[in-house]
């Protein structure tokens, strides 16, 4: 685990480096990916170098939650923003159409991320997202949502090794044991969602990252009903795992030349 936080840390200095990052922003949501994240952030860029936003929104979030990012923030002297989004959400409300249940819950990520991309856009500091690399794989949040940030620090790392990079950086035992939870609507928890224990997840993720088709992992004897609700899972969302589709890109590169060809001969 050693090797790891020294090669994230490595990593995030010398991206920071190449594009002349001297600030660091990102969420701090009192769960444990934000809470690593933070940790790492910390001892590459500083302390007095670090924002930690806390964003909760008021009679959802936990006390729990919002006492712990408190804490963490408190614990490392770091500059700490503490702002609801209750105000912003009701806005929303105005809109002329009607809103889902899931663009509502996925309206909370995005407000999150919009407030810290204003306030790394105000003070030219980079936005690191914390999605690991479960969420990703899984497409578990929305694009400009939770898998928004100019860099997502923990995406090499299945949640269950983040986990254990958690013990390893010392965090607190209440943090690491807590049940996840995206907190975008009552009684929310990834378990809930996903209808298996993040070892479990991972156990198959790894498999299917690495090239083994679903029916194989099945011939190996994993359970027929985990690995077909994971890979449910990632049909689902597989909008949330492609990068954004240029369309018309050729018909475009094709006018330009065109314009090129015009201006060169006039």
């Amino acid at each position: 685990m050693q090797n790891i936080n020294t090669n994230l840390i490595k990593k995030l200095h010398a991206y920071a480096k190449k594009f002349q990052y001297q600030r660091a922003v990102l969420g701090l949501s009192g769960g444990l990916d934000s809470a690593v994240a933070y940790l790492i952030a910390i001892r590459a860029f500083g302390p007095k170098n670090v924002t930690a936003l806390i964003l909760p929104e008021i009679g959802l979030t936990p006390e729990e939650d919002i006492d712990q990012a408190r804490l963490l923030a408190k614990h490392f002297e770091s500059e700490v923003h503490y702002q609801p989004i209750n105000n912003f959400l009701v806005d929303y409300n105005f809109v002329p159409w009607t809103k889902s249940e899931e663009a509502n819950e996925n309206l909370k990520a995005q407000t999150r991320a919009t407030l810290i991309s204003q306030y790394a856009n105000s003070f030219s500091a980079l936005f690191i997202g914390t999605p690991n690399k479960s969420d990703l794989l899984l497409g578990a949040g929305s694009l400009s949502g939770e898998f928004a940030g100019e860099i997502h620090l923990l995406g090499s790392l299945f949640k269950t090794e983040l986990i254990e990079l958690a013990k390893h950086l010392e965090l607190p035992e209440e943090l690491i044991e807590k049940e996840s939870s995206r907190h975008l609507k009552p009684h929310q928890t990834d378990f809930q969602d996903f209808g298996l224990t993040w070892p479990k997840i991972d156990e198959i993720l790894k498999e299917l990252a690495s090239g083994t088709d679903p029916e194989t992992l099945i011939q190996k004897g994993m359970d027929p009903l985990a690995v077909h609700r994971i890979t449910r899972i990632i049909q689902q969302n597989e909008r949330h795992l492609l990068p954004t589709p240029a369309v018309g890109v050729a018909d475009m590169e094709e006018l330009i030349k065109k314009a090129q060809s015009l201006e060169a001969s006039s």
